[in-house]
């Protein structure tokens, strides 16, 4: 837990002598904390957990400046069990991508503050995040901007509004998932 956390072994102790964190302790006076707890720990301070640890989920990052449709789709992917963070600004999904982690990344190319195509430029130019799926999105379609799309390296493209079963058929491809009923029966973990 103190590595996940980036505390000391005596800050994680003192959270259990505390009651902070509800522990077991050992026979020989080590403390044990249930995966549960820990779980709901890092979520109430909104720490990000390792897939080892959450269980495997998937993990995706919307960015997006209308806050609506955003909070909107990340709820609905949430249900449908995936990790979902949101960003409303370049830069705050750049802040986004260093803490969350995401395997996937559904981005709006036109916010006030800079354009898809930049954000994409610069995953792809960093070796951290080079690899991360990312699918292009937006309202304003026209055949100069599917050019656009098609030169850079999306992995897709989906046009505002969204048919969320179509999306989630996307997203589910893109990251290589296991077949996982409509219902969202089944587990939502990269196969």
């Amino acid at each position: 837990m103190a590595g996940m956390f980036g505390v000391s072994i005596p800050t994680v102790v003192s959270w259990c002598d505390s009651g902070l964190v509800d522990a077991h302790r050992t026979p020989g006076g080590h403390r044990r904390i249930a995966q549960d707890v820990l779980v709901e720990f890092a979520r109430m301070r909104g720490v990000p957990l390792p897939r080892e640890v959450t269980g495997g989920s998937a993990r995706i990052l919307i960015v997006d400046d209308e806050r609506d449709f955003s909070e909107m789709l990340r709820d609905y992917l949430r249900i449908k069990g995936f990790e979902v963070e949101v960003a409303h600004t370049g830069f705050h999904a750049g802040l986004e991508l260093g803490r969350f982690k995401p395997d996937l990344v559904l981005l709006d190319l036109h916010m006030p503050d800079t354009d898809g195509f930049e954000v994409l430029r610069v995953l792809r130019q960093d070796a951290d995040t080079e690899d991360i799926r990312v699918l292009a999105c937006t309202a304003f379609r026209d055949p100069d901007l599917d050019a656009r799309v098609a030169r850079e390296r999306f992995d897709g493209f989906v046009e505002k509004p969204l048919k969320m079963s179509s999306l989630l058929v996307l997203v589910r491809k893109l990251l290589g998932m296991e077949a996982i009923d409509e219902d969202g029966a089944g587990a939502a973990r990269p196969s």
